[in-house]
């Protein structure tokens, strides 16, 4: 049966939830419709199918996506996996990695917030492949959190430095170097496999696992817009990091969408600073008109901002609609703010099996992966419509 061929009696109504879709383009993939390697229809056509929006098309993706039935790469709409990746956690791993990496030690070096279990979550997802597949590999957690940025650069070059010193077989690695320290750990130790999560050098073609980070960003701001707003600031973390400039863009872009003026007073930049956000309040609440909205490149920054509001009398969501980027909230009792979601045990799955992958091949030539899984926004109640 052709791939764009759809029975009649899976026609969807308006009212589908993100379950109904996934549990619909399931059947299609199990039946045979969307055949194993072809792409999916896109975001808007399933869309005007189900009669929903783009986001609930998103959202079944990415439960379908989660469960090994699609895959997601850059520059590609999702995919219906084939037949052997759907049980690649449960089989046993293949016998030509397990020939070239007996005894070998694998390193995750990423940040763990004590209030924030997203980095382990990552550990858990690379050590669930590991025992799974019945690899030899062995993993080594390095945690370089600390709440002042000298000593994590500090606490990550150490760690770099004594890994590559002891005969690391592969780095699985979060970085905070900029990217000529990242270029000179590489060019230093060009044996070992380095694949990057969640950030990436932007000088380089690497092996990388995250989100899309400029899509992402742009559906927060265009839930925000749905809204109604359209004066919405972004606030930016300190650094230039590939995740903060790119989530920059989907709010740019989001604007560009929409064709709503995009201006430079509504964007700030992060210090490091003990005052950087009442420097950023100062400056939004000094103008004419100031933003009905925010949205901010992670969630710590937007509680930090949020607190910060209320003592000068700014309430959320009743003056100011705040989206974070994290979901750092499902961790939390209170669980208030919205945010876009990171699937963080399914990024370290990701990255153990192209790790993997990496140490199978030896020093062969390769061409670089970059795999982006799928990331939802959260909705809680620090969003609100914009009144009249």
């Amino acid at each position: 049966m052709p791939a764009t061929e759809v029975r009649e009696t899976e026609r969807a109504s308006g009212d589908l939830s993100e379950h109904a879709i996934a549990a619909i383009l399931e059947d299609r993939i199990e039946s045979g419709i969307y055949e194993p390697g072809s792409r999916l229809p896109s975001e808007r056509d399933l869309a005007l199918e189900f009669g929903v929006s783009r986001r609930f098309v998103r959202m079944a993706s990415a439960l379908l996506i989660e469960r090994g039935l699609m895959e997601k790469s850059h520059y590609r709409r999702p995919f219906v996996a084939l037949e052997n990746d759907r049980k690649r956690d449960t089989a046993s791993i293949d016998p030509g990695i397990a020939a070239t990496s007996a005894n070998q030690t694998i390193a995750a070096v990423l940040p763990s917030h004590p209030a924030f279990p997203g980095g382990l979550s990552m550990v858990a997802g690379i050590h669930k492949v590991l025992a799974y597949s019945g690899s030899p590999c062995r993993l080594t957690f390095i945690d370089t959190f600390h709440k002042d940025r000298p000593e994590v650069l500090r606490i990550e070059t150490n760690a770099i430095r004594s890994l590559t010193q002891s005969g690391v077989s592969g780095l699985i690695w979060w970085s905070y170097s900029d990217d000529d320290q990242i270029a000179a750990t590489i060019r230093a130790n060009p044996g070992v496999p380095i694949v990057f999560i969640d950030r990436h050098p932007s000088d380089r073609d690497c092996d990388f696992v995250g989100i899309d980070d400029v899509e992402s960003s742009r559906m927060a701001v265009e839930h925000l817009i749905d809204l109604g707003h359209t004066r919405i600031a972004h606030l930016m973390d300190p650094g230039n990091y590939s995740t903060i400039l790119a989530r920059a863009e989907g709010w740019r872009q989001a604007h560009a969408a929409r064709e709503i003026p995009c201006t430079d007073d509504m964007i700030f930049h992060l210090g490091w600073s003990e005052d950087r956000v009442q420097l950023a309040f100062d400056h939004w609440y000094s103008l004419p008109d100031p933003p009905t909205a925010l949205f901010t490149s992670n969630d710590f920054i937007a509680h930090e901002f949020i607190n910060y509001a209320e003592t000068r009398g700014i309430r959320v969501p009743d003056d100011l609609s705040v989206i974070g980027h994290g979901n750092i909230d499902r961790y939390s009792p209170r669980e208030f703010l919205t945010s876009v979601d990171q699937p963080f045990e399914q990024i370290g799955k990701a990255a153990a099996r192209l790790m993997l992958k990496r140490l199978a091949q030896g020093e062969a030539t390769q061409s670089y992966q970059q795999i982006i899984m799928p990331a939802t926004l959260i909705e809680r109640s620090s969003c609100r419509a914009l009144r009249g």
